[in-house]
C-alpha cells in the first residue's frame, strides 16, 4: 500500500510538473490532486525537489521499460522493432514531457548537475538495450560491432525526434518519415 501511494504521488506529480514546471508547482496542489494531506507527501519525499527528481527518475525508468518491451517483442522482425523504436521516440515530447523538457534545458544550460546525471543514466541504459539487440541480431553480418554504433543509434534516435519537430516547422506540408531515414541509414551501415 505504501509503495502504491508513493507511485500515485509520483504519477500525479509528473502531470503537474509537466504542465507547470518545478517552480510553479506546489506540494499543496499535488496533495489536492491526490486527495491527501501535504504531510503525507513529506512522509515519502523530503522536499518538492526530491519529489521532482524521483519523478524524473520514474519517467526515465518507464521509458526504459517501454524500450525493452519494444526490443523484446520477438514476434516482430528486427527491422520492425527498430522502426517501432524510432516511432516511439517521436512520442517522447508528449508521453514523457519531463524528460523532453529536461533535454531541452540541458541543451541550453549546463548548471543542472542532478538532472544531467539522471539523463546520463537514462542514455546509458538505453544504449545497453540497443547494444544487446544489435549484437545479437547482426552478429553474423558484422565481424565486430563498433562500440560507438549503439551510442550513435541511441543519440541519433533522440535527434530524430527533434528533427521531426524542426521539419514540421520548416515544411509543415512535407511528410518526412525520420524513422525510415534512420532505419535505411542503419541498414546501410550494417551491410
Amino acid at each position: 500500500m505504501a509503495k502504491e501511494r508513493k507511485n500515485q504521488i509520483i504519477r500525479v506529480a509528473a502531470k503537474r510538473f509537466a504542465r507547470h514546471g518545478l517552480g510553479k508547482t506546489t506540494l499543496n496542489e499535488i496533495a489536492r490532486d491526490v486527495r491527501i494531506g501535504k504531510a503525507t507527501i513529506y512522509h515519502y519525499f523530503t522536499s518538492k525537489e526530491d519529489l521532482f527528481y524521483q519523478t524524473l527518475e520514474w519517467e526515465a525508468s518507464q521509458f526504459i521499460y517501454d524500450t525493452k518491451a519494444i526490443f523484446n517483442n520477438e514476434e516482430i522482425p528486427l527491422g520492425g522493432r527498430l522502426l517501432e523504436y524510432f516511432s516511439y521516440k517521436e512520442t517522447v515530447a508528449t508521453k514523457y514531457k519531463l524528460l523532453f523538457d529536461l533535454m531541452l534545458q540541458l541543451f541550453a544550460d549546463d548548471k543542472f548537475e542532478t538532472e544531467r546525471e539522471i539523463l546520463k543514466k537514462l542514455l546509458k541504459e538505453e544504449e545497453k538495450i540497443v547494444t544487446l539487440i544489435l549484437s545479437s541480431v547482426y552478429s553474423g553480418r558484422i565481424e565486430s560491432m563498433d562500440t560507438a554504433l549503439p551510442n550513435y543509434v541511441t543519440t541519433v534516435s533522440w535527434g530524430l525526434m527533434f528533427g521531426k519537430m524542426l521539419n514540421n516547422i520548416a515544411e509543415p506540408d512535407r511528410i518526412v518519415s525520420m524513422k525510415d531515414v534512420m532505419f535505411k541509414s542503419l541498414e546501410n551501415i550494417l551491410n
